[in-house]
């Protein structure tokens, strides 16, 4: 699997209404943008050690997971559930 698929899959998983709308390489880092329902784009850098062991699962998932959860979370408006 490429990163940049690893990346669009995990963004769609922690958060269906959010778009991956960039991956820019670093020597040591990749900065992540996403995009959601406010018209607003948000980034994250991510070690790249961190996304070489996420791609194999466990731990490393989850950790890299939140992170992008975090960053999404930014971009997204909560849907209320039209209770007052």
């Amino acid at each position: 699997m490429t990163t940049d698929r690893f990346f669009r899959d995990l963004v769609t998983e922690v958060e269906p209404n959010a778009t991956l709308v960039g991956i820019e390489e670093g020597p040591h880092t990749f900065h992540v943008s996403v995009a959601g329902t406010t018209g607003v784009v948000a980034s994250c850098e991510l070690p790249r050690e961190d996304v070489a062991a996420a791609e194999a699962g466990g731990e490393a998932r989850q950790r890299v997971a939140r992170v992008l959860k975090r960053c999404t979370d930014d971009v997204v408006a909560p849907i209320g559930d039209g209770r007052d």
